[in-house]
């Protein structure tokens, strides 16, 4: 039989292979073997697994082991605590170690076997004092250590993941202690109940700040709690994601304007393109117009050679006061001057001016997203350009389960682009509409997360419903009066209900009349106690226990190594929470409802009384939340630096900051 674990005369039948045995039945008068100990521990050990697996999975927190990252350095403090691997929960202790800052990293642990014998361990010898065996080695010992560490540190051993880490922020993870079976039945359960499963708690509000250096887009979304796919999420922070939003590009490839007399002047054409918004011009042509002054050549009929290429046409040729005829004196050859018609021509090698159009390359100045402004195009010629445009388009930012934020990107079209679908995995959390306007920055996010109702809405819209209702039926009651016969409804007596004063008093008045409502009259009887009640009296009871406590709080060393660093420097930061609402009323108009009018004889009327009085009605109410944060000085307040210690920098929210003393 081969050795157990390399160990010299050390056997484990379980070891070998399942045969299916379930229990080792000894039997006396036979001598106990060494294997069949081995085997009742990989029995028991493999019993429990199967159990524990059912239940957890490996790299489930049981208690504390919390993660800290420094998004900038990748310094990472990992707890102490407990963790289920292999079938126990293991005893993890402290570590801290620097992580890569960019790119996605797991932190995990590890679990380092190893035997122990009696030349590393002098314990493990025979501690029995008076026996033959006394001091003689026994059982040798496996030693199992579980250790922190991370994806590409180059450690021994099989990393069993616990977090993830992206890009310095770490993942969000469920508090412990986390059962994976009964995340997954809560999960199935919330995707059944809620058609999906994927909602916002509270929170994740999406709005879209300023760009960084590199243009790339920056959003914001706040903290709170969701759950997509049946599975919880929480974001303790807020976070910043930055967004490289590439727009897909449409080549126009000859686009023809109409050159003005503005081309000519110092402030230049301004150009709109027909097809915006503009990314850039690809080339831009328009017809200039140039005079040059040419020597002849060294003979009669010659042609002269202009030096501009795609000449369109020659509007002048003058020597002195001499101009010359085009067709008669001279013709328009390619690029050239040419003197082949019997006419007047300069004498050869003297020089003579020539003023021409011809196209050329043009730069467009003060490009935006609809155009350009153009110089020196000839008026009434044509500007040909080329150029891409960037197609509009909608892009959604989602949540996964694992709490990474992914962008969905719709289909680009110039006009009505639609919103794309994302998957039941992903939670939507906001749709971005990408016109690629600077204008339009501050409201292209929409908010559009599915959120959870309290049941208190649920009533107010419920109570609203019903009053909906009722103002219905009032109104199909007004309209059917309305539509009834005019002199059915002449001189019929309507009773205020205040008082017993317009009440028939012939007919017997079996209904109570107040405070304008007709209702059943109530008909009270007083009842006295009976005589053998001289004292007030209790129903009889008997105590019964409604709510019990049986259990006490226990105590552990919260460090019990005493393994410690100084505590880091604190920082306050006032005002930590900034609540404001911006109101703003719009008065519709004021009207007066009653007018009370008399006259005024003298010597018999007098001015009893007078009185005014004026009311406000709230026609609707709007709320909605403000497009951008307003801007307001921020104290940072530090604590405890030690002696020698200097502020290096400040930065909130991953941007640099500079500090002014207070």
């Amino acid at each position: 039989m081969k050795n157990y674990l390399g160990i010299p005369n050390c056997y484990n039948r379980r070891a070998l292979g399942d045969k299916g045995y379930t229990q080792v039945l000894v039997r006396e008068g036979y001598g106990v073997q060494g294997s069949e100990i081995n085997e009742i521990q990989s029995i028991q050990a493999e019993t429990l697994r199967g159990v524990a697996d059912a239940f957890l999975q490996d790299g489930d927190i049981i208690s504390d082991a919390a993660v800290v990252v420094d998004a900038e350095s990748g310094s990472t403090r990992c707890a102490a605590g407990r963790i289920y691997l292999k079938g126990a929960v293991r005893a993890v202790p402290e570590a801290v170690f620097t992580i890569p800052p960019t790119g996605s990293v797991l932190i995990g642990v590890r679990m380092i076997e190893t035997v122990v014998s009696q030349l590393e361990d002098p314990d493990l010898l025979n501690p029995a004092v008076g026996c033959r065996a006394q001091g003689m080695p026994g059982a040798w010992r496996r030693k199992e250590e579980v250790r922190w560490g991370f994806s590409g540190d180059g450690q021994d051993g099989e990393l069993c993941p616990v977090y993830a880490v992206d890009d310095g922020e770490l993942r969000p993870k469920e508090a412990p202690p986390a059962f994976d079976s009964t995340t997954q039945s809560i999960a199935g359960y919330d995707r059944d109940s809620t058609g999906g499963g994927s909602y916002v708690v509270e929170g994740l509000a999406v709005r879209r700040a300023s760009d960084d250096a590199d243009g790339n887009q920056v959003y914001t979304v706040a903290e709170g709690r969701a759950r997509v796919n049946g599975y919880a999420v929480t974001l303790p922070t807020a976070r910043r994601i930055v967004y490289a939003a590439a727009p897909d590009l449409r080549f126009i490839d000859t686009e023809i304007h109409k050159a003005t007399a503005a081309a000519s002047t110092d402030q230049g054409q301004r150009v709109i393109v027909a097809h915006p918004p503009l990314k850039n011009v690809v080339e831009l042509r328009i017809t200039a117009q140039n005079t040059v002054t040419l020597t002849h050549a060294s003979y009669s009929g010659a042609a002269d050679s202009l030096p501009d290429t795609a000449v369109v046409d020659i509007l002048e040729v003058r020597q002195g006061d001499t101009v010359f005829e085009p067709g008669t004196d001279y013709q328009k050859t390619g690029d050239a001057v040419d003197w082949a018609p019997a006419g007047n021509e300069p004498d050869p090698g003297s020089s003579y001016a020539v003023t021409y159009t011809h196209m050329t390359a043009a730069t467009p100045e003060d490009m935006d997203e609809d155009g350009f402004t153009v110089r020196d195009a000839v008026d009434g010629t044509s500007i040909i350009l080329k150029y891409n445009q960037m197609l509009p388009r909608i892009d959604r930012l989602c949540l996964t389960g694992d709490g990474l934020f992914q962008w969905v990107r719709g289909v680009a079209a110039e006009r009505n682009a639609r919103t794309p679908q994302v998957p039941d995995s992903l939670l939507p959390l906001a749709s971005v509409n990408q016109t690629w306007r600077a204008a339009d920055a501050a409201s292209c996010v929409s908010i559009d997360a599915t959120h959870v109702v309290p049941f208190s809405e649920f009533m107010a819209i419920h109570d609203s419903i019903d009053q909906l209702w009722r103002e219905v039926s009032r109104n199909r009651l007004e309209m059917d009066a309305g539509t009834r016969e005019a002199g059915a409804r002449v001189g019929v007596q309507v009773d205020p209900l205040l008082d017993d004063s317009v009440r028939d008093m012939g007919a017997e008045n079996t209904a109570a009349v107040f405070d304008g409502i007709l209702t059943l009259p109530i008909e009270a009887t007083a009842h006295s106690l009976s005589a053998d009640v001289s004292a007030p009296v209790a129903a009889r009871w008997t105590p019964k226990v409604i709510l019990e406590q049986p259990y006490r709080t226990g105590e552990m060393m919260v460090n019990p190594y005493q393994a410690f660093e100084r505590m880091p420097a604190t920082v306050e930061i006032n005002p930590s929470v900034d609540h404001w609402v911006e109101q703003q009323v719009n008065v519709v108009g004021t009207t007066t409802r009653y007018l009370n009018t008399g006259h005024y004889v003298p010597g018999n009327s007098s001015l009893v009384s007078q009185s005014a009085s004026t009311s406000n009605q709230v026609v609707s109410t709007t709320t909605t939340e403000l497009a951008h944060l307003r801007q307001l000085d921020v104290e940072f307040l530090l604590h405890g630096f030690g002696a020698g210690e200097i502020l290096d920098s400040v930065t909130f929210d991953g941007l640099v900051v500079e500090p002014e003393a207070i």
